[in-house]
């Protein structure tokens, strides 16, 4: 059989899910010479990876990065160190303990008047202006907003991190992975955000808060972790933490405007929201792929995986497997039992900021209801976002309905 998947093609950010079906089907796992990895499609094989870390390493994407730029990494290149997405046991058992303090359901649920009184402030501007942006006036600046009170940096800087965010989103996996980063931009981006952080670390050891950075600081005063580690986190919190909620929201909303019968369901009965969120991130999962390393020789479906090669675990594919969830598993189905969807991930990395993500989403969808019952979509085709690993759309234009006399 010819095929030669690219998971960083135009052709899948605007729509991965046909070559999906292809791959489980006839090339459930392959070496792809386009992206110099190997492919797994299938929802059984990227779960088994996903909860194999004695097998799979999550240290790859330094690789990937060096990969996607047309070179091979520099023997002892540092794998993001203090990164807890990129780390494994036991500095991930470690990194992870210190980080669930910070995260439990009650300091979660203590998050819930700023994100509803953001959220709220939101759609009241969306209401008075009369044509809106769902992405650029909801999805896209509340949830960093969420993320720097979380951490505990001013409002002045919020619009700064987002800029930043995008500039590296694209130079990861977007447009820029093969302009140089110094032209694109992203090499002083990824300088600005490391150093601005690093300045809120250092302003909350001379001055702990009631945050999330307090709260690793004192964890790095028992001498369980290091200045690196708390920088790491804290890098990946303020990226990931906006991006996959951001998308999410925006994801939602499409499935609402493409979906009528979906739509009178959830107006009819708001309480389904929850669901719609969790078919959503099952059917179009914000994040599409997560790489590992294999730490020895490895024999998926049939494919002899060497060690030190790069796995892409299509996280979309797998969400939509027929062997896992039926015959209808490319179908949107709000009755659909979602336990055990990829969306978060699965096994030792799953998504830490699940919990947030899901209350952000949720309120979001809750206060824009009443709204999105007054207007109507502006009918344009959806422009996808710069990228590839993470999926969502640029805009989604709606205009409030004229009032009869």
């Amino acid at each position: 059989m010819s095929i030669d998947y690219d998971p960083f093609s135009l052709e899948c950010r605007i729509d991965p899910y046909a070559d999906y079906a292809r791959l489980r089907k006839e090339m459930p796992a392959y070496w792809s010479e386009a992206s110099r990895m190997f492919v797994l499609a299938r929802y059984g094989d990227v779960a088994s990876i996903l909860t194999d870390p004695d097998r799979f390493s999550s240290d790859a994407m330094a690789k990937v990065l060096a990969i996607g730029g047309g070179r091979e990494p520099e023997p002892g290149t540092p794998q993001m160190p203090g990164n807890i997405v990129t780390c494994d046991p036991p500095d991930h058992t470690r990194l992870r303990g210190i980080v669930n303090r910070a995260f439990t359901p009650r300091r979660v649920e203590s998050w819930r008047p700023i994100i509803e009184a953001e959220t709220r402030a939101a759609v009241d501007r969306m209401r008075m202006a009369g044509s809106f942006d769902v992405i650029a006036d909801l999805a896209s600046p509340v949830p960093p907003t969420i993320i720097a009170h979380v951490l505990g940096i001013g409002p002045e800087h919020h619009d700064a991190f987002k800029r930043r965010a995008t500039i590296l989103s694209a130079a990861m996996t977007g447009s820029l992975r093969f302009v140089d980063p110094v032209e694109s931009g992203a090499a002083e981006a990824g300088f600005k955000q490391g150093r601005h952080l690093a300045g809120v670390i250092a302003e909350r050891q001379a001055a702990p808060q009631d945050d999330i950075v307090s709260e690793l600081i004192r964890a790095q005063g028992e001498e369980v972790l290091t200045p690196e580690e708390t920088l790491g986190f804290v890098g990946v919190l303020t990226f990931a933490g906006s991006e996959t909620t951001t998308n999410l929201i925006g994801n939602a909303v499409r499935v609402l405007i493409e979906r009528p019968d979906v739509y009178e369901r959830v107006i009819e009965d708001p309480s389904r929201i929850e669901a719609l969120l969790e078919e959503t991130l099952r059917w179009d999962t914000p994040v599409q792929y997560i790489f590992r390393r294999a730490k020895e020789d490895v024999e998926i479906a049939g494919t002899k995986i060497p060690k030190d090669g790069i796995v892409t675990l299509l996280i979309g594919s797998a969400n939509r497997d027929t062997e896992h969830w039926g015959e209808d598993a490319e179908e949107f189905d709000l009755d659909r039992n979602t336990s055990g969807h990829l969306g978060f991930g699965l096994g030792i990395h799953f998504c830490i900021g699940a919990a947030l993500a899901r209350m952000e989403a949720r309120i979001a969808l809750e206060e824009l209801l009443p709204l999105l019952q007054q207007s109507e979509f502006e009918g344009h085709p959806f422009d996808m976002i710069d990228s590839v690993q993470f999926r969502g759309v640029n805009s989604l234009r709606l205009r409030r309905r004229e009032r009869s006399a």
